[in-house]
């Protein structure tokens, strides 16, 4: 979800971004995306232009400016992957605007109502990433 949140408000708002989104459990690679997360999606008009996992190592990181987690213990597997100087790893809770906290619970194999929560907390999150970044000067 956070891929096709990003995905989508980096197109709207024309910026020369590509959005890369890969887990740090090789024993999702190839997964279709949750039900629930592509049915919220569709809920909101969010595109989803990935539909399958794939491994942090299997994915080019050598352009990436900015690198977000969800939740802290996977920074450490993210940051294995990549030269990207530690101040441009981030965890996405870290720039919600309601202050609820720095990490992002996933909501696999909880109910539709959890998914919606999760995609409400990226949406937020996102959008204020997006308004205060320097990340593009």
């Amino acid at each position: 979800m956070a891929h096709a949140i990003l995905a989508s408000e980096v197109a709207r708002r024309q910026l020369a971004v590509r959005v890369l989104s890969a887990g740090v459990s090789s024993g999702f690679e190839g997964m279709l995306a949750a039900r629930e997360a592509r049915l919220v999606c569709d809920r909101h008009k969010t595109p989803m232009p990935k539909f399958i996992a794939t491994h942090i190592a299997s994915e080019d990181l050598s352009g990436v400016r900015r690198l977000f987690a969800m939740e802290r213990s996977n920074i450490a597997s993210l940051s294995a992957h990549t030269t990207l100087s530690p101040d441009r790893v981030s965890l996405l809770g870290e720039f919600d605007p309601e202050d609820r906290g720095s990490e992002i619970d996933d909501p696999i194999g909880q109910d539709g109502v959890a998914f919606e929560r999760c995609y409400q907390r990226l949406h937020d999150c996102i959008f204020h990433y997006l308004d205060t970044t320097r990340d593009f000067d």
